[in-house]
């Protein structure tokens, strides 16, 4: 289950509104309890990709690196990867699939016309898999909350 503390639910809605037509992304930042994941934040990571913005993500390697740094001088770790769907369902793409790690959880929110329709998260079936391998996405449920 991805426990998500309503501001870090917020702040994905915001930046994957503000990014819409192109794909938002960011981080997911707190702690594993037991098998859950516990989200207390999404900080915001550049979406470097200029080819294709609207349709895939390239997290900036600087912010993805000063992220994790931030997080783990808290006692906190990135549990994973948000990125926002502009006018496509929050469903994972094999693209999506194609660059995911087994041990993240990943959440998709979909816009459509620039406003937030819905949001799924997922991770892998194989927690140890890469691109290379045939892992499958398997829903998690979201669960809302203070943490």
């Amino acid at each position: 289950m991805l426990v998500l503390e309503p501001g870090a639910r917020a702040k994905i809605v915001a930046e994957s509104e503000r990014a819409w037509p192109h794909e938002g992304c960011g981080m997911l930042v707190g702690r594993r309890r037991g098998a859950d994941f516990v989200v207390t934040e999404a900080p915001v990571a550049a979406n470097e990709n200029t080819d294709r913005p609207r349709v895939w993500y390239d997290l900036s390697p600087q912010d993805q690196l000063r992220i994790g740094k931030e997080a783990e001088k808290r006692g906190l770790e990135v549990l994973g990867i948000y990125h926002s769907h502009p006018d496509h369902p929050a469903r994972p793409s094999e693209g999506d699939r194609s660059r995911a790690f087994g041990s993240f959880v990943y959440v998709i929110a979909s816009i459509e016309k620039g406003k937030y329709k819905e949001m799924t998260a997922w991770t892998l079936d194989d927690d140890f898999a890469v691109p290379e391998h045939a892992a499958k996405f398997v829903r998690v449920d979201i669960e809302e909350g203070r943490v």
